[in-house]
């Protein structure tokens, strides 16, 4: 019985066209090429920190909205569970 194999001859692989001039690209790092660079990460934790800071500015006046309208809800129920006055 054969056994397959489940590697593969590496291919002739290109470079990326994007390649960082201060550093040869070897064959075996084909696969730290394909990461993108250190300033996409700082763009993104910008993008992230500020919709973060957005975010829980939003949170804080919703929470408080939702404190007024079950101020208000308690109210409603109080007004509801009293019995009638003309019943008295």
């Amino acid at each position: 019985m054969k056994t397959l194999k489940l590697v593969q001859k590496p291919k002739g692989v290109k470079p990326p066209a994007k390649t960082p001039k201060n550093r040869d690209v070897k064959k075996d790092d084909d696969l730290i090429d394909l990461f993108p660079l250190p300033r996409y990460f700082q763009v993104h934790f910008q993008h992230v920190h500020e919709n973060t800071h957005d975010l829980q500015g939003e949170l804080v006046q919703l929470k408080a909205y939702v404190a007024k309208v079950d101020e208000k809800l308690e109210r409603l129920m109080a007004l509801l569970s009293r019995p009638p006055e003309h019943v008295l």
